[in-house]
Parts: C-alpha cells; structure tokens; sequence
C-alpha cells in the first residue's frame, strides 16, 4: 500500500480522523493526491504522516499495510 493509499483508507473508515482533519486542518479527502502526500515542503507530507499514525492508533492500518512506505 503506498502513502497516499493509507491515508485514503484511513479517512475512509475512521469518522473521528476525518473529522479532525477536517476542522483542525482544512484539509479534505479529495485534496490528497500522489503528489503532496510526499511533499514536505508546502504539500500535505507531515499532516499525512500524522493521519497514518492515527490510523494506526485506531488499529484502521497495521505494520503489513505500511510495509512499503
């Protein structure tokens, strides 16, 4: 599963993160895309980051899932 794949799925299936992503950030599931998942610099690289660890928190992701990251 790459990146952008993992916070897809996470925001899919966990109301709470996208709730929090939402509010806290501005940031929607349609503004992720293959490109600012992995941008550090002004993309989304860091609150991607963020929304991964929360999924797996949630138990959402699993080490498997993140295996190609």
């Amino acid at each position: 599963m790459d990146k952008l794949e993992a916070v897809q799925k996470v925001l899919r299936f966990s109301d709470k993160v996208r709730e929090w992503c939402e509010s806290e950030n501005s940031v929607f599931f349609d503004d992720f895309d293959n490109h600012n998942v992995d941008d550090y610099d002004g993309g989304y690289g860091g609150l991607a980051d963020q929304i991964i660890d929360k999924g797996l928190e949630e138990k959402i992701l699993d080490d498997e899932d993140l295996a190609e990251l």
